[in-house]
């Protein structure tokens, strides 16, 4: 997986600040550059069913090798208590992204 940002900001200036997930990189908003996987039950011509790519944005949760993880919510007072081990704010909402689907990880 390439992990690379590339911003324009406001006056079309490019930063890249390319970096790589790690245990730092936890509770950092990311953008996820992901193909999915297309069943075409039609008599449309293989050369014409493409696998679509989309975009998910979240909180980035973790990367172990095989799935990168999202949330969508943090919840900075464990509202449910249940998560007393866990270092705040909580992640829920979670998607996992199977690493062979993921194209790019841009960090916001």
């Amino acid at each position: 997986m390439v992990t690379n940002l590339n911003l324009c900001s406001t006056n079309d200036l490019g930063v890249d600040s390319s970096r790589a997930i790690g245990k730092e990189k936890e509770k950092t908003l990311v953008v996820i550059k992901w193909r999915d996987v297309l069943s075409d039950d039609s008599w449309t011509r293989a050369k014409d069913v493409e696998c679509p790519t989309l975009y998910s944005v979240g909180w980035f949760v973790s990367d172990d090798g095989d799935t990168v993880k999202i949330a969508s919510t943090l919840d900075p007072d464990d509202f449910s208590d249940e998560a007393k081990d866990e270092t705040k704010p909580i992640p829920y909402s979670i998607t996992a992204f199977p690493k062979g689907c993921v194209v790019e990880v841009t960090y916001v």
